[in-house]
């Protein structure tokens, strides 16, 4: 993978990250950390669910192996 995906995610991570806790009103690092946490974890939910997603689409023939990417 290119490595301006890694940087977009970072990016893309930080942002929500910093967001959220400005708009909770969160100031330990503690609880930043742990809104990181669930950032990190929703996006990982949702990417997965896309892949598998389309690894049943490629599964039934509907589309074609690796269509996603």
């Amino acid at each position: 993978m290119s490595p301006r995906y890694y940087f977009f995610t970072t990016i893309l991570v930080a942002v929500l990250t910093l967001t959220i806790s400005w708009w909770k009103q969160k100031q330990t690092g503690r609880e930043i950390f742990w809104i990181m946490v669930k950032v990190v974890s929703v996006l990982a939910i949702i990417v997965g669910g896309m892949v598998g997603v389309a690894e049943l689409l490629a599964f039934f023939g509907i589309a074609q192996s690796g269509f996603f990417l």
